[in-house]
């Protein structure tokens, strides 16, 4: 054999060798079980798609969205599962800008919302400036756009209000455009309603 077969031999042994390599880091079967963190393009059924990698949630990972980290596993027989987001900033709480004429009443915490994920949640207490029974269907404040409920539906909810020693509530939605109000058919009208414990998917 000449020197020349023997120089076409060996990179023919290399070539082979690292497509063999290549194949074995592609295929679970030879790489074994795995994990990596990928960005959500596209949610669907119960599946999310990330850097065009398309995996089965977990029932913990139940509201995914667009943008999400998220923590892909693969089996050893190729099975994808989305695990989780991950944590990017800390959620913080951010006050609602109220109507004009609207204030916190002097106690409870100031209105405002946080966003875990794809729900928000609301605290706080709101009453008039001057006191007084705030009237139905005025306009307490206006939800931002891209913290509405979803679908672009009105969405209510029965919240604790003023009422001397007794435990009472009132109506409180949110409409279509996002603004916030009340319906109260007992008198006298509240003077202050709590937001607490108020959530929603967006």
């Amino acid at each position: 054999m000449t020197t020349s077969s023997h120089g076409v031999q060996r990179d023919l042994v290399a070539a082979l060798k690292s497509q063999s390599q290549r194949a074995g880091e592609q295929a679970p079967s030879v790489r074994g079980a795995d994990w990596r963190t990928a960005t959500v393009t596209a949610v669907g059924a119960g599946t999310v798609t990330a850097d065009g990698i398309v995996a089965r949630c977990m029932e913990r990972y139940d509201l995914p969205t667009i943008g999400d980290v998220a923590v892909i596993s693969q089996s050893s027989n190729g099975n994808l599962i989305a695990l989780g987001r991950l944590a990017s900033t800390a959620s913080t709480w951010a006050n609602l800008t109220l109507a004009a004429g609207y204030i916190n009443p002097g106690h409870g915490y100031t209105a405002s919302w946080m966003r875990d994920g794809s729900r928000i949640h609301l605290r706080g207490r709101i009453g008039l400036t001057g006191g007084g029974g705030m009237p139905n269907a005025t306009t307490i404040a206006t939800i931002p756009t891209g913290i509405r409920p979803a679908g672009g539906v009105a969405a209510g909810w029965a919240t604790a209000r003023d009422n001397g020693l007794y435990p009472s509530v009132t109506r409180v939605e949110i409409t279509d455009t996002g603004i916030l109000r009340t319906y109260d058919s007992s008198t006298p009208l509240p003077t202050w309603i709590a937001l607490d414990g108020i959530t929603y998917t967006i």
